[in-house]
């Protein structure tokens, strides 16, 4: 079911219901919903329905870029690890791939492939490695290390096959072919990144900053690693933080360097009886550091923070 056909259901009584305001989480859960039913309805990942929620993905980031990458960093996206993780990954991507220009077909080619990590086993590697006392966050860098390096001599580029496989035209011209280049260098980047910020039952969270410099250390090229950082960087929304005049807050958007926080304690600890809107550069206004969820002490609603674009 499409991310409007649930709006488009009558009520009970056969009056048409009125339209829900549009949501950035609701429609990401629908990208969710649409992987799973197509998971369940072949062993093989059919790539015109892969590219068809691709397209979804896409609109949901349309909504608002900003709350698309705060759903990412506070996890709200429905379904198991590896449906999450690959709907981050395939986010995270996408605003970078955005921010440089990607052309439309190479573009929903690196969305299709992010989505279909789900479908690659590669995750169900990742239970059998917890299930056998493995410390599969250590293998994931590994992985991840590796595969931002280049693979070894006579080994797949694992990346690189999953995106010809959901490609919806051949990349061999010297142009798509650089696209391609660059978007599976960009696919293993976000991969190691959405691997880091996520918790597991076996570990905490990266901080978005940590995240961002472990993934920047293995960057490739130069380009990449420019576009991540202006479009991801060290503190993206969703991310809690301590001011420099020690309120604690959350980041809401993104605005170049002057990023916008939701203040919700003051600098002794005591909450604010109504959140205070801050933007960093004015008033002396500075981020001294992101926090773990347990260092904030205090839950964040996604609605009550970004309203409607944020509701379930």
């Amino acid at each position: 079911m499409g991310l409007h056909a649930l709006n488009d259901l009558p009520e009970p009584d056969g009056t048409a219901r009125p339209a829900a305001p549009p949501s950035v989480l609701r429609a990401l859960n629908a990208v969710q919903h649409r992987l799973d039913d197509i998971g369940r309805a072949s062993p093989h990942v059919d790539p015109a329905e892969l590219r068809a929620t691709a397209r979804d993905l896409l609109h949901a980031i349309d909504l608002s870029a900003d709350v698309a990458l705060a759903c990412v960093l506070r996890n709200q996206v429905a379904g198991s690890y590896a449906m999450r993780h690959s709907i981050e990954t395939a986010v995270v991507a996408a605003l970078v791939a955005r921010h440089m220009h990607m052309r439309p077909a190479p573009l929903l080619s690196l969305v299709s492939a992010g989505l279909a990590l789900h479908a690659t086993g590669r995750h169900g590697a990742d239970e059998s490695n917890r299930a056998h006392g493995h410390d599969h966050g250590r293998a994931h860098d590994h992985d991840s290390a590796r595969a931002a390096h280049g693979t070894r001599a006579g080994e797949p580029d694992w990346f690189a096959n999953l995106l010809a496989d959901h490609a919806p035209e051949p990349l061999h011209d010297r142009t798509a072919g650089t696209d391609a280049e660059a978007a599976a260098h960009l696919l293993r980047m976000a991969d190691r990144y959405c691997a880091g910020i996520s918790p597991r039952n076996y570990r905490r969270a990266l901080l978005p900053d940590d995240a961002l410099a472990r993934v920047l250390e293995l960057s490739p090229d130069p380009e990449l690693t420019a576009a991540f950082v202006q479009q991801i960087g060290p503190y993206p929304p969703g991310t809690a933080v301590r001011l420099g005049g020690g309120e604690l807050g959350v980041v809401t958007h993104r605005d170049g360097g002057r990023a916008e926080i939701f203040c919700l304690r003051d600098g002794t600890g005591r909450q604010f009886s109504m959140p205070l809107p801050r933007r960093v550069g004015e008033d002396g206004c500075t981020i001294a550091a992101a926090l773990c969820e347990d260092d904030i002490d205090l839950p964040i609603s996604m609605k009550q923070v970004w309203g409607p674009l944020a509701s379930l």
